[in-house]
């Protein structure tokens, strides 16, 4: 009886995360409120087994020995696992993708409004001829839609170039070329640009490349981005000719990012808020994709760092990803 208990006991997890799921909405405040109150339920409900399975204790139990032998009992108990497992990755897939959402939002009130008015100011520039200005409106707009208006969870890696591009060229313009974008793609059989990636996961480490790596740099910085597909692997890699990392820093930034440690990041003055990003892009790749993949930093003080983004090869995606 106590392994009926056992299966009882699995299968009220499932019902209680797939409940989860249907219910679901965009507010992430709400989704951990009603998570509470399900774990409430659930809660009450192993109490109740609990308690019936000490009751069933006072007598013996015959049968378990051989249903713990049955194949059929054993695979249904490695479904049931494998099943809930999922679910609760699901589930914090979707609470990481929702905070990359909202962190994206929070400039927006409205973006038609953005939009229409960009654009009256750049048919003004166009007016008095001012290409420049009207030209640097245009990316702006083009860059806000991407990062802002677009809400699925992958985009092909065209988009995310293209996205980073026009970010480069924002930031070039205010820097007035103290540093440059470069970007290299592998000739594959496979059409690199074609595959699907984690939707703004470059722009975040280049703006890190920028504020960090770069700070120092008044002129000859670069910003290089290679892709290359190694065996299951699509490699990005982002580098930066800045003033890199010693030992130390370097390996507690990694650390941070493994284990997705946040506080020091989001406390620390002088980071704008942008150290966030590497842990939060490692782990919605890890939840994503398994333990073969993830971002991994390499750095030598005052040679420049790299961030090694592996992914698989993904040339599909699902409708509601888009």
């Amino acid at each position: 009886m106590r392994f009926f208990i056992k299966i009882i006991g699995m299968v009220g997890i499932v019902i209680v995360f797939s409940v989860a799921e249907i219910i679901y909405s965009t507010n992430v405040f709400l989704k951990i409120a009603e998570d509470f109150i399900l774990i409430v339920i659930f809660l009450y409900l192993l109490k109740t087994f609990l308690a019936y399975s000490k009751l069933l204790d006072t007598s013996k139990d015959v049968f378990d020995d051989d249903l713990m032998e049955n194949e059929f009992c054993n695979e249904l108990i490695n479904y049931i696992e494998k099943y809930t497992n999922e679910k609760i990755k699901k589930n914090i897939v979707e609470i990481f993708n929702k905070q990359t959402e909202l962190t994206a939002l929070q400039s927006q009130i409205n973006p038609h409004f953005l939009y229409n008015t960009l654009d009256s100011i750049r048919g003004e520039a166009l007016c008095n001829d001012d290409d420049n200005v009207a030209d640097m409106i245009a990316t702006l707009g083009s860059f806000f839609r991407y990062s802002i208006s677009k809400n699925g969870k992958m985009a092909r890696l065209r988009d995310e170039l293209e996205n980073v591009k026009n970010y480069m060229k924002i930031q070039e313009y205010r820097f007035r070329g103290r540093f440059h974008l470069e970007i290299e793609v592998g000739e594959e059989d496979v059409n690199v640009y074609d595959c699907y990636v984690p939707r703004l996961i470059l722009q975040p480490i280049v703006e890190n490349a920028i504020y960090h790596g770069l700070e120092g740099v008044r002129n000859g910085g670069i910003v290089r981005i290679e892709v290359n597909l190694i065996e299951k692997y699509l490699m990005i890699m982002i580098m930066d000719n800045g003033r890199g990392m010693k030992v130390e820093e370097l390996k507690e930034l990694n650390r941070r990012i493994f284990e997705g440690d946040y506080r020091k990041l989001i406390d620390n003055p002088n980071s704008n808020n942008t150290g966030i990003a590497l842990p939060n892009i490692y782990k919605r790749i890890n939840l994503l994709y398994g333990e073969d993949y993830g971002l991994t930093v390499y750095s030598s003080f005052g040679q420049g760092t790299d961030v090694e983004i592996l992914l698989p090869i993904q040339l599909k995606a699902y409708e509601d990803e888009l």
